[in-house]
């Protein structure tokens, strides 16, 4: 069966179903809502049903509807903005649809499974997290989702989830440290970062403001402050970290000893986006050293170059070997998983719901990735293929 028509020609997975959803901002809001349940039945997984708004609870999907909804309430909408929703949205309908189907036959596994339970602190807290979220987006109410509902879905998501670990997360062989290594030099293009800096900073502001009343009042002695603890730290080697932690007005960095952090995941940055005035009194500095004491915008300031990086891959240590021990873990469990998963939709009966009649979803459509090879060979050589060589 072509995959594309099986889509397509499910009047609950068709595009038209969606189009219904968004002609207005309001009814948006109401069709949109999550985890509905009395929707159009898709699919049935063996006696269980999939309604279409269960597969929209994608957040691709709901991406795609409420931007339809914006360009349609600004009269932007337009044939190739509708184009470009269609392919879109039957993409990852498609894709939604294998994970919900797979998701739902882990369920009813781990329902089958006497041996599985949900550790009920756990699940009371993660309960109490979700209805807590939930009331702050205003989605708890008589037209969105119950308390009951959400109860239920937290409870079998986490049996599903510790279900899928006890059968492949507790059966995997840990990577190897030759594997890791070998991952990380196919692909370590991604693990290459940019040139950069580690800097503490001490400020002193020249301008005090009072907590309580806002009050804004000049600190003229802020330079004089400056240069004594800049001084002080040259002659008595005091620890850089712990003078900014006692006395910085940066309350951005003072907690991290000074240390500036444009992303929080490295402490490394580019100077010249930061602060022209930072980036210059750094030119010519070697690491360790401590600048003088200059102008930062009505502050006075003066900084420690920790270290200096140049571009190019990170060394394979720390979150970086971690990070790589995960992914080649989450690997090796979707393998396994990816073979349970054709087995058990061997023993089951999925199928697509059109106008009420039932028809099978064959197998090969939930792995679609491995199918890939085998329509370019179907598609036959290229022209250039084709062509007899010339001599």
């Amino acid at each position: 069966m072509n995959k594309p028509s099986l889509f397509l020609g499910c009047r609950g997975l068709a595009l038209c179903g969606a189009l219904a959803l968004a002609g207005t901002l309001r009814a948006l809001e109401i069709d949109a809502t999550p985890w509905g349940l009395n929707d159009e039945v898709v699919c049935k997984v063996n006696t269980e049903t999939i309604s279409k708004h269960q597969v929209e609870e994608d957040e691709v999907i709901s991406l795609l509807i409420s931007r339809k909804a914006q360009l349609e309430a600004s009269g932007q909408w337009n044939a190739d903005a509708q184009k470009f929703y269609e392919h879109e949205y039957n993409k990852a309908f498609r894709t939604s649809l294998r994970r919900v189907v797979r998701q739902r036959l882990m369920l009813q596994y781990a329902k089958a499974d006497p041996a599985v339970k949900v550790d009920e602190p756990a699940f009371q807290k993660k309960l109490k997290e979700t209805l807590d979220l939930f009331r702050r987006q205003g989605l708890l109410s008589a037209k969105g989702i119950t308390a009951t509902e959400v109860e239920k879905r937290v409870r079998e998501s986490m049996l599903a989830e510790n279900w899928r670990w006890g059968q492949f997360g507790t059966v995997i062989e840990q990577p190897r440290e030759f594997e890791v290594k070998k991952y990380y030099q196919e692909n370590i293009n991604r693990f290459t970062r940019p040139a950069g800096v580690m800097v503490r900073i001490i400020r002193i502001d020249g301008i005090t403001t009072n907590k309580l009343t806002g009050q804004r009042t000049a600190r003229r002695e802020a330079e004089e402050v400056a240069k004594r603890l800049h001084d002080d730290l040259e002659a008595y080697s005091a620890n850089f970290a712990e003078v900014a932690k006692a006395n910085s007005d940066d309350e951005e960095t003072k907690g991290r000893g000074g240390l500036i952090m444009v992303d929080k995941n490295d402490p490394y940055f580019n100077p010249e986006g930061y602060s022209p005035e930072v980036a210059n009194i750094l030119r010519g500095m070697e690491p360790g050293q401590i600048s003088r004491v200059f102008d930062l915008k009505a502050s006075y300031a003066f900084v420690k170059l920790e270290g200096r990086r140049v571009a190019g891959p990170a060394p394979l240590e720390g979150a970086l070997h971690e990070e790589i021990l995960r992914s080649l873990l989450g690997q090796k469990m979707r393998k396994l998983e990816d073979a349970w998963f054709r087995k058990a939709l061997s023993k089951s009966l999925v199928v697509k719901v059109v106008n009420a009649v039932e028809e099978v979803i064959p197998a090969d459509f939930f792995f679609e990735e491995e199918n890939e090879p085998a329509k370019a060979q179907e598609a036959g050589p290229t022209k250039a293929e084709a062509e007899p060589k010339k001599k």
